[in-house]
């Protein structure tokens, strides 16, 4: 019977295992992970590129949206920007009055009476590095300085009586201030198309001009007026030749322009000012329309309490700028002609 049994399970024992290794097995389940879009923090909505999230060749790339800088609102407060001097400048651009940070260079130029040409300054030191003579130009009140793709941009537009009836601006190609150490230029001619009277008003009339940027080939001036502590906004065509300055708007900005700077990224515009006192002031313009700088937000950046006659500005990096003051000595005030470092990246959301 037991050699039956044994002979009965080694047949059948063959047949179970088949059977069993034949029944269906339960499959996982696959759990397929889609791209999902992220929440940016608010530093990446600062006009700075958004990086899009990998996702393989087949999927559509998600649109960037970038959105512009909006101005942080809190009482005002001296101390929020940090504002600080960085060195001073040497004697032979003691006047300086006005400033561009170029294809990593900053360049400078002296006021009225100054020789015609541009400086290039050592950002450690202040140390003149290079000079780039202006061969054809004469330098009667130089005032700004600007730049586009293609050219670099000298406003002789100081009009400190408001009678000039030569104001012009200079262009040089971009180029020649790294490879050459002379120049020519060609000039655009200009009046305003609001100004009716010539005579002469030193340090009373609102023609006066000291601040430019150029923006999708056109130049804009923002006047600087000694009579009502406004500035008017005119724009012009970067072709040389006589032009009238078309007037667009005005902004009560209570003190005196020197300069402006326009970062093209985030769409931030700079006004350097100062007030009768020589307090130092800097506005800032954003969210503006096709160049109308005066209709989106303003906002006046808080300085600590700095007093002197700031005549330069440039932007150096998103939220960073360099100012320039020219030497000053009058009744109790003196000061050095100097270059200060400003950040103001706490004032904006």
């Amino acid at each position: 019977m037991k050699k039956k049994l044994s002979l009965l399970l080694t047949l059948v024992t063959p047949l179970l295992l088949i059977n069993c290794s034949g029944k269906s097995q339960p499959q996982p389940r696959v759990i397929q992970n889609h791209p999902t879009q992220t929440t940016t923090n608010n530093q990446e909505l600062l006009g700075r590129p958004i990086n899009p999230i990998p996702q393989r060749e087949t999927v559509t790339q998600p649109i960037k949206e970038v959105k512009r800088p909006v101005p942080r609102q809190h009482p005002s407060a001296y101390g929020t920007s940090n504002f600080s001097k960085k060195f001073k400048l040497p004697n032979s651009i003691k006047e300086s009055s006005a400033l561009i940070k170029l294809d990593g260079k900053l360049w400078t130029l002296n006021d009225s009476g100054g020789e015609a040409k541009l400086y290039q300054i050592d950002e450690r030191n202040g140390r003149i590095v290079k000079t780039v003579t202006i061969q054809n130009a004469h330098n009667k009140d130089w005032e700004s300085l600007a730049f586009d793709e293609n050219y670099v941009y000298i406003g002789d537009t100081g009009n400190n009586r408001g009678n000039r009836r030569d104001l012009k601006i200079y262009k040089i190609p971009r180029g020649d201030l790294k490879a050459k150490s002379s120049t020519r230029a060609e000039a655009i001619f200009f009046s305003y198309s609001d100004q009716k009277d010539f005579r002469s008003k030193p340090q009373k009339n609102n023609f006066d001009c000291e601040a430019m940027v150029v923006n999708k080939g056109k130049i804009y001036l923002f006047s600087k007026n000694w009579q009502d502590h406004k500035t008017r906004l005119y724009e012009l065509s970067t072709t040389a030749g006589k032009q009238v300055a078309k007037y667009k708007s005005t902004f009560n900005i209570n003190g005196l322009v020197t300069d402006a700077t326009l970062n093209k990224e985030l769409d931030i515009l700079l006004l350097s000012s100062y007030s009768p006192l020589l307090s130092v002031n800097v506005w800032a313009f954003t969210n503006y329309t096709n160049d109308n700088f005066f209709s989106g937000a303003s906002k006046q950046l808080t300085l600590k309490a700095t007093q002197a006659q700031i005549e330069g500005i440039t932007f150096i990096d998103n939220y960073k700028a360099y100012l320039s003051s020219e030497s000053f000595s009058k009744y109790i005030f003196s000061f050095d002609a100097s270059l200060y470092d400003l950040d103001f990246s706490r004032e904006f959301n």
